[in-house]
């Protein structure tokens, strides 16, 4: 993917890419990870006749490495100042992980007016389990997420993918600049701390939750639990997959999108 760049109101250089033409779909990785991750979705939309810009959040794939606005509300504000940047009306909105807390963030601060609907991949409104939410990460309870990234990581594939993806996979996360777990840990430990359930119960939009069936961060039911928190919300589960689901099923969460963003139009 060919990136441009963009100056955050808090001078960070963004990066982002265009490809295609039509119904703006904008795509956010999740924690650690880069929007060209996205490659087998962008293909397809585009393929289909949408817009697809591929956004890089800061401390993310290409994007400046600051050492400030670690935080779910600044990645929202960086959000919206993207889609002010280009101009973007009524995008539909794709996260995964991280990237749909991101959006979550964006709605809470700006409203829904300039969204036409948003696509969550595997990503709990609230993470950390209490008495009224069991759909939070596995032992979230008993987790100390202050020292949580100094360890190993869940893998995030319950099955590794096929055919090309994988390999170009590697040669991506090879050729990207490395990540920064611990400039960016106050980030992760917002996200963590994070409880989007109020924002959901309050949007009228179009959200589809899709769950891998097993993913190693939560419980897939967390899909309907959210979905079901929304005035417009609905949720599908691909058998056979981990947090990674637009990787590891690529086909089958293309379809999902692509069944979505139908009903939009």
């Amino acid at each position: 993917m060919d990136f441009q760049h963009f100056t955050t109101s808090d001078q960070v250089q963004l990066a982002f890419s265009i490809k295609g033409s039509g119904q703006p779909i904008v795509f956010l990785s999740g924690y650690g990870g880069a929007g060209e991750d996205f490659f087998p979705q962008v293909n397809s939309v585009v393929k289909a006749g949408y817009k697809a810009i591929v956004f890089d959040r800061r401390s993310h794939g290409y994007s400046e490495n600051p050492v400030h606005g670690h935080s779910m509300q600044r990645h929202g504000q960086d959000l919206a100042e993207l889609l002010d940047y280009l101009g973007l009306i009524k995008p539909i909105l794709v996260g995964q992980s991280m990237g749909a807390s991101t959006i979550f963030s964006y709605l809470n601060q700006y409203g829904e007016d300039n969204c036409r609907g948003a696509f969550i991949l595997d990503q709990t409104p609230k993470i950390i389990n209490s008495a009224d939410w069991e759909y939070g990460m596995y032992n979230s309870e008993n987790i100390d997420f202050d020292h949580y990234l100094v360890g190993e990581l869940p893998n995030p594939f319950y099955k590794l993918p096929k055919g090309l993806v994988l390999p170009r996979l590697l040669v991506q996360m090879k050729r990207r600049p490395k990540f920064d777990f611990a400039t960016t840990k106050p980030l992760f430990l917002d996200h963590m701390n994070s409880d989007w359930r109020e924002l959901l119960q309050r949007l009228s939009m179009p959200i589809h939750f899709l769950a891998g069936e097993h993913s190693p961060m939560w419980p897939a039911a967390h899909a309907e639990a959210s979905a079901a928190l929304c005035v417009n919300g609905t949720f599908s589960i691909i058998e056979n997959a981990g947090h990674a689901v637009n990787l590891e099923k690529a086909k089958e969460t293309n379809q999902t999108l692509q069944e979505f963003t139908k009903r939009l139009s």
